[in-house]
């Protein structure tokens, strides 16, 4: 079983929309409070299951077109069974062996009724900083119709920079409880989808960057809960920053962490892009490039 471990992902979104809100006209999602920008654990549940599915590993919580359109929970649940040729009562522990995101995030089933708890849980990313949301608008090559002489006019939110910060955990001892045999192989492959999804998913919308990924792992079961140790600083202001360049990463906060809690840290792996500028490297720790 994979030993318990945390996670700090840094991430930056450029010229894009990383997570509209579909009820306030599609804009990034925005503390008003702070300006800081906002991101769903669902959009980054959403960039690790497509890499997955585009590895053709198997996903529960995906699009599945029937007859009459998108299946729902239930319609997939059905199709499962029929394409795994099992019954209602063999579902569940299928879904926890074989099914990527059922085994580390869990599941909510509807029929057969049944609430799988994730032991790797991905809590809501904010920026960093005060992000701007700009709006824009366009003419596209088509028209609305062939009587038309001009092509359709479309407009959009985007960001036009956010670094964010995003809060990962996984915890064995869930993983026991739920009977779920999770590996440290397991956690590897997690994190290479992780970095690879982020990385892969390019559109006129999303474009993001993944800068830099701490994993914390203890030796035993202990879980701090937010592991809020990297100082990110910037000479400029705010709502001037444009590039991952404008910042430095301070190290010591999580150094000191780690002298405090040395007797139960396996390690400290530290995933950096080559972009990224840290204040200090300590011997302490494991250095990858992204």
């Amino acid at each position: 079983m994979a030993n318990t471990r945390e996670f700090l992902l840094f991430s930056d979104a450029i010229m894009s929309n990383p997570n509209g809100d579909m009820i306030n006209d599609n804009r990034p999602r925005q503390d008003e409070r702070t300006g800081c920008l906002e991101m769903s654990d669902v959009r980054i549940k959403r960039y690790i299951r497509d890499e997955w599915l585009n590895r053709e590993d198997k996903v529960f919580v995906r699009p599945v077109l029937g007859k009459d359109g998108y299946l729902d929970c239930k319609g997939v649940a059905k199709k499962v069974m029929e394409e795994e040729n099992i019954t209602k009562d063999e579902l569940e522990n299928k879904l926890k062996a074989e099914y990527k995101d059922v085994k580390l995030f869990g599941a909510v089933v509807t029929e057969p009724k049944f609430n799988i708890l994730g032991p790797l849980q991905i809590m809501w990313s904010r920026s960093v900083h005060e992000a701007e949301v700009e709006y824009t608008q366009g003419t596209s090559v088509f028209s609305s119709g062939e009587s038309r002489q001009q092509g359709t006019i479309w407009s959009k939110y985007y960001t036009p920079y956010a670094l964010f910060k995003t809060y990962m955990v996984y915890n064995d001892l869930v993983a026991q409880k739920q009977n779920i045999t999770v590996t440290e192989e397991d956690i590897e492959e997690f994190k290479d989808v992780l970095i690879a999804g982020i990385r892969n998913y390019k559109s006129t919308s999303k474009n993001q960057t993944p800068r830099l990924l701490v994993e914390v792992v203890y030796n035993k079961n202990h879980i701090d809960g937010e592991l809020d140790y990297i100082n990110v600083k910037s000479d400029k202001q705010d709502l001037e920053i444009r590039s991952i360049e404008d910042f430095t990463f301070d190290l010591a906060p999580l150094y000191d962490y780690y002298q405090k809690h040395r007797e139960i840290i396996t390690s400290i792996n530290i995933y950096k892009h080559s972009k990224v500028k840290m204040i200090q490297e300590y011997s302490e720790f494991n250095y990858y490039y992204l």
